[in-house]
């Protein structure tokens, strides 16, 4: 009797210790990235620029009777910046209307208020607020930062057009992605450009239509994404530079679905201007 018990009590040990040399071989790991069907990185969700929370109080400048800091100056901030004779004269005619205010818009006193074309910002500046949907073919990334919602399409493991003179520019560019290890390698070409489109508004770092982009997106052990973006433009740069971002998921979608009308929301640009309750061109003469 004694030696059945202990048989079956030996049977019963190497029962749980195979059930839990299973559940460790295939229950994920703290920290350990979600992953797609292609085992690939699961980039999925909704992003924001993973930084300290906005403060209550307004974020107006001091032009415009606000408390946020000034800003260094573009022209100043552009000096960082790799450029050519030709960039430098681009951005000393960007600046040129600055004055006090020093790049920032957003007062009518301002000369450049409402006035830089109305263009698409640059894919080379979006990161903010972006809703990310993946499969093993394409990544879909929907940004709803500011006034404007743009649709970025990447096809993975495809390649640019063999002859891109036949590809027409358009303003989010043609994109394809390949894996290198656990990273997304996005390269975009034949991003439309106008007078006036800038890679970063803040430094006025030009954009013209040789403008080529390099993202390499990835995930950090803490669940965060990263995402480098390399910016390179022979016309206007001597070499490529980059610029870094950190994304931080969101699980808060309600608080956010209201902003998520992507149809509905676009702000109607009339002559080369953006309606604004403090612009004096768009205010109603009071009977």
């Amino acid at each position: 009797m004694r030696i059945r018990f202990a048989a079956f009590t030996l049977a019963l040990l190497l029962l749980l210790a195979l059930v839990s040399a299973v559940l460790t071989q295939t229950a994920p790991r703290a920290g350990t990235p979600v992953r797609t069907s292609d085992s690939k990185p699961d980039f999925s969700g909704f992003w924001k620029i993973a930084s300290a929370p906005a403060p209550a109080t307004s974020q107006a400048s001091v032009f415009q009777g606000g408390n946020a800091p000034r800003r260094p100056p573009r022209i100043q901030l552009s000096q960082q910046l790799p450029l050519t004779p030709k960039g430098k004269q681009l951005v000393q005619e960007y600046t040129k209307g600055d004055g006090e205010f020093g790049g920032e818009t957003g007062a009518p006193g301002d000369p450049r208020y409402h006035t830089i074309p109305c263009g698409p910002v640059s894919p080379g500046s979006l990161t903010g607020e972006v809703e990310i949907v993946q499969n093993p073919k394409r990544l879909l990334m929907v940004y709803m930062g500011g006034d404007s919602k743009w649709i970025r399409q990447v096809w993975i493991g495809r390649q640019h057009p063999q002859d891109l003179t036949d590809y027409e520019p358009v303003w989010m560019g043609h994109s394809v992605g390949r894996w290198e290890g656990n990273t997304l390698v996005v390269d975009t070409v034949r991003i439309k450009s106008a007078y006036g489109e800038m890679i970063d508004n803040a430094s006025a770092a030009p954009q013209g239509p040789q403008f080529h982009l390099i993202e390499r997106i990835s995930l950090a052990a803490d669940g965060r994404l990263h995402i480098d973006k390399t910016f390179e433009d022979p016309d206007y740069y001597v070499r490529p530079w980059t610029k870094n971002a950190v994304l931080a998921k969101q699980t808060n979608w309600d608080e956010f679905a209201e902003d998520w009308e992507i149809q509905d929301q676009h702000t109607v640009c009339e002559d080369a201007k953006y309606p604004s309750d403090n612009d004096p061109y768009f205010q109603t003469p009071k009977k």
